[in-house]
């Protein structure tokens, strides 16, 4: 049973990449006609679970089929309405997976079967990020309602600064500025309307600014988001690769008896590093597209440029969400497996199996 601390935590504070919390959105959504009519799962008990993205702990190894660090991990609260409860859980492709997910569903329905294929299209990216499941999904011809697409509270707290600097630039055009408190004012309801998924008739004047229209205007303001969300991401990562860098050759290897263990070691650090960073050069020239556009518009007053990149800017979701995922992986797993401030040491075997994860890893996102 999924502890109800952890459970708890999910629910409150799951970061964006790593969960899908498909309760909250039940709890925040569950009434309206676009949440009932553009549901992501079919079956309501698989569109009420919480989704993660879940480091495999040296227990859980023998349950998987394939040697992934990372797997999908489903979590059907026992009751909805009182986490205190806990939960009871499966992982996308364990033993006996299919026996297992039809079974939680209670049969092998037609719902439950078109269930299980978009459940194994979100076990195929390595992160949750909304943008890089949307454009997934929609690629094989998913349309769930945008509801599900919003960022977890945890992350649109720590993004809202970050946003509001971008923001603030394009205050005077669309609003015509103002005094510095009403300017305040202004960005700070913009940030919220824009992160929340709120594109409406409050932001008209932005609207008129980078003359969208209907639909249109929606999709693009979903991939400004976007952008804002990856480079706001990107930034966080940058402050720890250079140290995690850093530190692959200074990891004290124990029970290295072998020769050629010590070698690959060696030789897949070089590697990683290598490859590291080219995606991480790949998802700066991305949003650097990004800044390029935006400040044609806030400094050349070229709207119609921003525009069209708006418009076009969810193709680019698949491959910056893929490589920032990559990124997350290995930040997240290195800081997880070696806290800092602590001696970095580890039995030799482990360290050559965690190498050869991120190298696999990166080799998906390096031509």
């Amino acid at each position: 049973m999924k502890s109800v601390r952890s459970l708890e935590m999910l629910h409150k504070h799951g970061s964006t990449s790593r969960v899908l919390n498909l309760l909250r959105v039940y709890e925040q959504h569950g009434t309206s006609s676009d949440y009932q009519q553009k549901p992501m799962f079919l079956t309501p008990k698989l569109n009420r679970a919480i989704i993660v993205k879940h480091k495999l702990r040296r227990d859980e190894d023998y349950l998987m089929q394939t040697k992934k660090k990372v797997v999908t991990k489903v979590i059907f609260p026992l009751v909805a309405d009182s986490l205190s409860f806990g939960g009871h859980s499966f992982f996308v492709g364990q033993t006996n997976f299919a026996r297992v997910f039809y079974e939680a569903l209670g049969g092998e329905t037609e719902e439950a079967r078109r269930d299980l294929e978009v459940l194994s299209y979100l076990d195929n990216i390595p992160s949750l990020d909304p943008f890089l499941v949307r454009e997934y999904l929609r690629r094989h011809n998913v349309y769930a309602d945008d509801c599900y697409f919003d960022l977890a509270p945890v992350d649109l707290e720590a993004i809202k600064n970050f946003a509001a600097d971008e923001v603030r630039r394009l205050v005077s055009i669309a609003f015509g500025g103002g005094d510095e408190s009403n300017q305040k004012e202004l960005v700070d309801k913009m940030v919220r309307l824009i992160l929340s998924n709120e594109a409406d008739d409050r932001l008209q004047p932005m609207r008129v600014a980078l003359g969208l229209t209907g639909n249109d205007f929606k999709e693009g303001v979903f991939a400004w988001r976007g952008f804002l969300y990856f480079k706001w991401q990107l930034a966080g990562c940058l402050d720890s690769l250079g140290e995690i860098i850093r530190s692959f050759d200074n990891v004290q290897l124990v029970n290295c008896t072998s020769f050629d263990t010590k070698r690959n070691v060696k030789a897949l650090s070089q590697q990683i590093k290598i490859d590291l960073v080219k995606v991480v050069k790949l998802c700066e020239a991305t949003v650097n597209l990004y800044d390029r556009a935006f400040s044609d518009l806030v400094d050349r007053a070229k709207a119609q440029a921003f525009r069209e990149f708006l418009l076009a800017g969810p193709d680019l979701f698949i491959d910056l969400g893929r490589m920032m995922g990559g990124i997350n992986h290995i930040v997240t797993f290195w800081n997880y497996r070696f806290p800092q401030g602590k001696r970095k040491q580890s039995d030799a075997n482990d360290y050559e199996a965690l190498l050869l994860d991120f190298a696999s890893c990166l080799s998906m996102q390096v031509v």
